[in-house]
């Protein structure tokens, strides 16, 4: 029979704390907060693109991979989860939506949207489900002759 590997929830609770302290320069209540936080994120499933893969260390000064992949100190990314997010296609996304649609405006409007982005990074779990919908919409939802209507139909590839 195969044994368990060891794992540091083993070790006595002031160990764990040397271990930790030692790894990641941070205490362990610290750490345990952020990877609730990260394995939350991750629970919402977000549509890929939502998500940046590198995040910007100013510890590091270079691209380090993103939190949600490889675990890194949040301290080192700034303190900030909104950077685990690629905003700007968000935004660009929430442009090119056509909101004079009912399906696409029976959850609010693009300002609407926006400014609860800008509010709180949590709201991108209600948004990714708003985007859920709009995938399984049968009526157009997109402007017509926006960029993503040449590459994706709503995150399908057409033209490639």
């Amino acid at each position: 029979m195969r044994k368990k590997e060891p794992q540091i929830s083993d070790l006595p609770i002031v160990l764990q704390d040397l271990v930790i302290s030692f790894a990641y320069d941070e205490h362990k209540w610290v750490i345990k907060s952020e990877l609730e936080t990260l394995l939350e994120i991750k629970s919402w499933r977000l549509p890929f693109w939502f998500l940046d893969s590198m995040v910007w260390s100013w510890h590091y000064r270079r691209y380090v991979t993103s939190p949600l992949i490889s675990y890194v100190p949040m301290k080192y990314c700034g303190h900030s989860y909104r950077v685990l997010f690629d905003l700007d296609v968000i935004h660009s996304f929430l442009l090119a939506l056509d909101f004079r649609m009912k399906n696409v405006r029976c959850f609010g409007s693009r300002e609407l949207w926006q400014t609860r982005i800008l509010e709180s990074w949590r709201c991108l779990d209600s948004l990714s489900s708003y985007y859920k919908m709009l995938l399984r919409s049968k009526t157009r939802v997109l402007r017509m002759n926006t960029p993503y209507e040449e590459m994706y139909v709503m995150g399908k590839p057409t033209k490639l």
